[in-house]
């Protein structure tokens, strides 16, 4: 879809996103050790795994000092081909950890928000859409996003980056004719 206005809000802090998978990883370790130490023909396997993941962990760890943002899902992709391919497979491990390891770009992604004359579509997880006809205002002012919804709900958040009172103008324009021509055509 062609949006004739795309927001971008503020960057949210990952942190507990990086907290959470970085647990993950620990757990993983703790549990392949677990298996080495009590299986050592069987379970030398999870040492390769451990190996594997303590590598992308450090590889997060620097390219986090670097540039300030990194991804854990790579390790967390190992851990689940280790619980889905090792000895003592665990098959809801393996979809617990592959889950996380693919939905963790997703949840870090830029929050924008596409305004087209015929909703208004939010990129979150899961990706939603609003119809103009459940929208009662919705405007830019100081920097902020602020949707008014009819079932009594707001939506208020900071933008990226600074806005000029033209484009502001302009926007809040666009969301009145759409309001309006959503009023028009129940």
């Amino acid at each position: 879809m062609v949006y004739d206005y795309l927001i971008t809000l503020q960057k949210q802090d990952n942190k507990l996103v990086d907290h959470v998978s970085q647990l993950m990883y620990v757990f993983a370790l703790g549990l392949f050790g677990f298996f080495y130490y009590n299986y050592p023909k069987s379970g030398v396997v999870y040492l390769f795994f451990a190996a594997g993941i303590i590598l992308c962990w450090v590889y997060a760890l620097i390219k986090r000092r670097k540039k300030g943002k990194t991804f854990f899902r790579y390790g967390l992709l190992i851990a689940a081909a280790g619980f889905l391919v090792g000895p003592e497979s665990n098959i809801w491990m393996a979809i617990l950890y592959a889950v996380s390891g693919l939905l963790e770009r997703q949840v870090k992604f830029p929050k924008e928000i596409g305004f087209s004359s015929e909703q208004i579509s939010f990129n979150s997880f899961p990706s939603r859409a609003v119809l103009w006809s459940e929208v009662k205002n919705a405007l830019i002012k100081d920097g902020m996003l602020t949707i008014d919804f009819k079932n009594n709900k707001l939506y208020q958040k900071e933008i990226e980056g600074y806005v000029t009172a033209g484009i502001e103008n302009e926007f809040n324009a666009f969301c009145r004719r759409c309001i309006a021509g959503a009023k028009s055509n129940p």
